[in-house]
This record gives C-alpha cells, structure tokens and sequence, in this order.
C-alpha cells in the first residue's frame, strides 16, 4: 500500500530481536461493550505537523504520477524515501522513471546512514547526492537526476488530505494489520504536478496528477506482502487499495478507500473482489507477478493491466528485496490510470520454491 515495497530484508534485518518494535497486544474485552480498538489508544493524525519525521521504527514518504509533455510524450515514474530506525538509522531512496513512447526504464537507488534532512517545522526536506524530497501541507518539491535522466516537479494540493481507516474503525488516520503492528497512513491523491522531465538531454515541459502517501509506525513488513493499487478515475474518484497476503500466499486483509472532492468513505471486506489475470515472470529474477487484475467494486468492475509489464526493482544494494511497481491502465465500468505495486512476491516465490 505504499507499504510501499520496501523497506524490507536489509533495513528492518539490521534490528536486534529486542530493537524490533513491539506489537501491541489484543484489544481488550468488555461483556457489554464492544472490543475497544487497538488505535485508539494512538495518538491521532495532526497535519501538518506529522508530515515531519517521526522516528519510529519505520516511515516512508512516496510519490506516483503519469504526466503529460505538451510535445506528446508521456513519462511515469515512483519516488520514494525510507527511514528505518534500528540498531543503526538508515535512509534510503528508490527512484523509477519510464518512457511510455518506448518503454524505456530509468532506475537508480541510494542508502545513508542516518537522516539526510535539513530541519523544517511541520515538514520535511531530504537531501542526498542529486536528489531532494521536500515539501509542507499541500506545497511539496522532487528532485532527482540519475542514469542521464532528470525529475524536477512541483506539486500543489487544493484538497484535504485523506486519512485512511478500516470501515468499522472510529480512528482515521491508522490502520491495525492485527499481529504485524499498526500504521498510520494518509495520502494526498491528486497532487497537482508541474515541471520537467529530461530524457537522453532533451527537456520537456510536464504536468499531471501526483499521488502522495506517507506512512509509518512500529510494524513488521517482513511477515506480509502486498497488492496496492492507486488509482485515478476519469469521474474525479481516486480508489486506494490493499490485499495483504502471508508467507504462503494465504490472504489476509483487504481494505481500501474511495475518495473524490467531497470526502471519503473506507471500503468493507466484502466490497472488494481482487482477481488475478495475467502473470508476468521476470526475465531478471525469475519471479512471477500478478501484472493484470479485475477489481470489483460497489461501483462497477475495473480491468487493471500494466503500461508496460517490466516494471520490476531490484532494490538489492539497498533494502535486499525486488519488488513490482509500475503504471497501469484502468477500463470496464469507468476509465482511467494508476500505479500497481507488488510486494513480497520475492519471498513468496523462495517459499515455494523450498517446497517443492
């Protein structure tokens, strides 16, 4: 979700056993009452204040877009920034960039020690090498120039931000994953993005919609994996979606929201029926991902395929996992476009594949 994919084997393997955050226990019992929710012992979200690091176990700031060149071209890309803190505080950056003309894929990635950030109140700003992730409340800045190719964006947001909840749940902002921890999360879907995408020396002028999410907590993301979807439908509605799955493939949880304008509303269960299409193997890594859904909603069905179907990172210099993140296509009872992200498939597959 962005849980983004990430963070995972080096990051959250450096943590001692009794380093690693501490899952909360079961919400307790009343006879009359209903259980008491877990996050609702929790602090709730305060923006802009907590657009700011917060230095628990984990945190990431992440961005998708596809956007427009008034040439024609059309670029899609992720950025994103992961603080890990363990025995060591650890930040690292993955950036993708993909030419939907030719299909051409820009990656590059980067690890510190520490936190490469200057100080803002109620914000953030990350700076590393040619790279930098900065931004308050609804004005927010990415830079970042790798393999000959550059990103430099400006997003605005006349929108509230969304905080995300499970249906039955009175807290928004946080999400309880049961014995794997709780996160908060919030998003900004429709970031409003102006700036300039270089490719091979040549610049053009781009602008599109961005979508944000931030997202941290004392969870585990080793114990689960992920279909994440976010996506921006052409009557104004932006649909976030999560299917969690185990070690074994066994689903979880699914949840989601649907957002326009006016508001929000969190998706039930039984709201959501994810189903797999078409799996692409990695002519890189030899693990299989489920490129291609059909996703029914109260709305209606969305078929989702991928713009281009390698859309694989290797993120092993830094974070020691692969993971699929890539944009998508959306018909079926509405159109539009999105990202698809694709998490834990890499353990997935090396359990299977010991089982055999």
């Amino acid at each position: 979700m962005a849980i983004v994919a990430v963070v995972a084997g080096l990051l959250y393997a450096g943590m001692s056993a009794p380093d690693r955050p501490a899952l909360a226990s079961a919400a307790s019992l009343d006879p009359v009452r209903k259980p008491a929710e877990r996050t609702a012992a929790l602090a709730p979200v305060n923006l802009p204040a907590d657009d700011a690091p917060h230095g628990s176990g984990m945190e990431w700031w992440y961005y998708n877009g596809i956007l427009d060149a008034a040439t024609g071209q059309r670029y899609a890309f992720h950025v994103a920034v992961f603080v890990a803190n363990g025995l060591v505080k650890q930040t690292v950056m993955h950036v993708a960039l993909t030419d939907l003309q030719t299909g051409q894929r820009y990656a590059d990635q980067g690890r510190t020690g520490g936190l490469p950030a200057q100080h803002v109140a109620n914000g953030f700003d990350f700076r590393q090498d040619d790279w930098q992730v900065a931004g308050s409340g609804p004005s927010q800045k990415l830079r970042a120039a790798f393999e000959g190719v550059s990103i430099a964006l400006d997003l605005t947001d006349s929108h509230a931000p969304i905080l995300h909840r499970a249906a039955n749940s009175a807290t928004p902002g946080l999400l309880d994953f049961g014995q794997s921890g709780i996160s908060y999360y919030y998003s900004r879907p429709r970031m409003a993005a102006k700036g300039e995408i270089t490719v091979g020396g040549k610049p053009a002028q781009v602008s599109g919609d961005v979508w944000f999410d931030h997202q941290w907590g004392d969870f585990d993301v080793l114990s689960l994996g992920w279909n994440w979807f976010a996506l921006h439908l052409a009557d104004g509605s932006d649909v976030m979606l999560y299917q969690l799955f185990d070690a074994q493939g066994h689903k979880v949880m699914t949840a989601g929201t649907v957002s326009n304008a006016k508001g929000s509303v969190p998706l039930k269960p039984e709201d959501v029926e994810l189903t797999p299409v078409t799996t692409w193997t990695s002519p890189h890594t030899r693990i299989p991902y489920v490129v291609e859904w059909r996703v029914r909603l109260p709305s209606g069905v969305l078929n989702i395929k991928p713009f281009v179907a390698d859309s694989e990172f290797d993120a092993g210099r830094t974070t020691a996992n692969v993971y699929w993140e890539g944009p998508v296509k959306v018909t079926g009872s509405i159109d539009g476009q999105g990202f698809l992200e694709l998490s834990g498939y890499d353990r997935l597959n090396a359990a299977q594949s010991n089982r055999r």
